[in-house]
C-alpha cells in the first residue's frame, strides 16, 4: 500500500512507460507500478548502498525484480536514458531536486514527475527559467502534512512567476485535499507576516500579501456553494 503521496505519483506515470525512480529508498513506488503493470520496466537508483538493498528485497518480495534495474549513483549518473518515458523524483527538498535535474541531460525528453518536500518555490522558479514553463500539481494531505507534486514536461516556455505562483502554486483548487492546503498556507503566511511585522521587517507585507490572497480565494468558493 502506498502512502498518499506516492500514490498521487503513481496516478501521474505514463501507462505502459518505463520509470526511473532517483533516491528509490525502498523502491516502493517502482515496486506498485510493476506489480500492477502500470509500466514494463524500472530502474531504480540511490546513492547508498544500504537503500538500494532494501529496494532489492522488497521488489523480490513483490516478484518483479526482473523487470527492475538497480542503480547505486548520485542522481541520474550511471543511467541509460534508453527507453525511459519517466523521471520520478520524490520525497527530497527542492534544491537537491534542482541539482540532479542539470545533472540530467536527457531531462528534456522524459515527462517529469516531482515531489519536493522543502524548498518548493525554489523548485518551481528553477521549472520557469529552464523551459519547463507549464506543469500542473496535486496537492496530498497525510494528517497536517501537505505534499506537493509537480507533473511537466520541457516544452521552451520561460517565464518569470510571480510571489504567489512560487510560494503558493498552482493545484486544482477544486479537491478537497488542495482547499485544505490553502487553508493552511494561508494559516503559514499570517504567522510569518506577523512575526516579520513584529520584528520590524519589510518584508512582512508580501506575505501579509499572500495571506490576503488566499483568503480572497477561499471566499469565493464560500460565495460559490451559498
Amino acid at each position: 500500500m502506498l502512502t498518499k503521496r506516492l500514490a498521487v505519483c503513481a496516478a501521474l506515470v505514463t501507462k505502459g512507460g518505463v520509470v526511473c525512480d532517483v533516491g528509490t529508498d525502498h523502491a516502493y513506488l517502482p515496486a506498485y507500478l510493476l506489480k500492477n503493470n502500470i509500466c514494463t520496466r524500472a530502474v531504480v537508483t540511490d546513492i547508498h548502498a544500504g537503500p538500494l538493498e532494501a529496494a532489492r528485497r522488497t521488489l523480490t518480495e513483490s516478484g518483479v525484480l526482473d523487470r527492475a534495474q538497480l542503480v547505486l549513483g548520485d542522481g541520474v549518473a550511471g543511467v541509460s536514458p534508453d527507453g525511459i518515458t519517466d523521471l520520478v523524483i520524490a520525497g527530497m527538498g527542492g534544491e537537491m531536486i534542482v541539482h540532479i535535474l542539470e545533472q540530467c541531460p536527457w531531462r528534456q525528453e522524459v515527462h517529469l514527475v516531482l515531489q519536493p518536500m522543502t524548498k518548493i518555490p525554489t523548485l518551481r522558479r528553477w521549472l520557469a527559467e529552464n523551459g519547463f514553463g507549464t506543469w500542473t500539481e496535486r496537492i496530498a494531505a497525510e494528517g497536517d502534512r501537505m505534499y506537493t507534486v509537480i507533473e511537466t514536461c520541457y516544452d521552451g516556455g520561460m517565464r518569470t512567476l510571480s510571489l504567489f505562483d512560487a510560494e503558493v502554486g498552482c493545484p486544482d483548487w477544486n479537491t478537497p485535499d488542495a482547499r485544505r492546503y490553502a487553508m493552511w498556507k494561508q494559516g503559514v503566511c499570517e504567522m510569518l507576516a506577523h512575526k516579520l511585522s513584529a520584528a520590524g521587517c519589510e518584508e512582512a507585507a508580501k506575505w501579509e500579501n499572500l495571506a490576503k490572497q488566499l483568503a480572497k480565494l477561499r471566499q469565493t468558493w464560500e460565495e460559490s456553494i451559498c
